[in-house]
């Protein structure tokens, strides 16, 4: 599984923690690997991401479990959680004129950060940043 990747981001606005766990179950027991962001329960919205091969079977379980979702591809990259890596990949992709129209970010562990990024090329956004 590479690093850095386009996957497609799921939405959901103000469920229950109770609800997106139970989808993040149904997800896994059906083999899918899923990230949950936020991980924990804040009474926010809740993103869930997927691979993009993985999108039609997340499709089925969740039109089954009844509850709506927005589907957006977005790009997903991993960084070390230290100052100044977040700045570096904007400023990459930024210097290609990539407009960045979206982004989202959770610490995983104390080393660890997803960030979630909409751009207006997430195919060339995600080749600025391996330069």
């Amino acid at each position: 599984m590479e690093k850095n990747r386009l996957v497609t981001e799921l939405f959901f606005e103000r469920p229950t923690f109770k609800e997106v766990s139970k989808i993040a179950a149904a997800l896994e027991t059906a083999g899918l690997k899923v990230i949950l962001m936020p991980p924990e329960d804040r009474g926010i919205n809740a993103h869930l991401v997927v691979e993009n091969a993985d999108l039609p079977t997340a499709r089925e379980i969740i039109k089954k479990m009844g509850l709506p979702v927005i589907e957006k591809e977005v790009l997903l990259i991993t960084l070390e959680n230290v100052p100044g890596t977040l700045a570096t990949a904007t400023r990459r992709i930024s210097e290609t004129g990539i407009n960045l129209i979206y982004a989202f970010s959770v610490t995983m562990t104390p080393s660890l950060s997803y960030v979630l990024f909409g751009s207006e090329d997430n195919k060339a956004a995600l080749k600025a940043l391996s330069r």
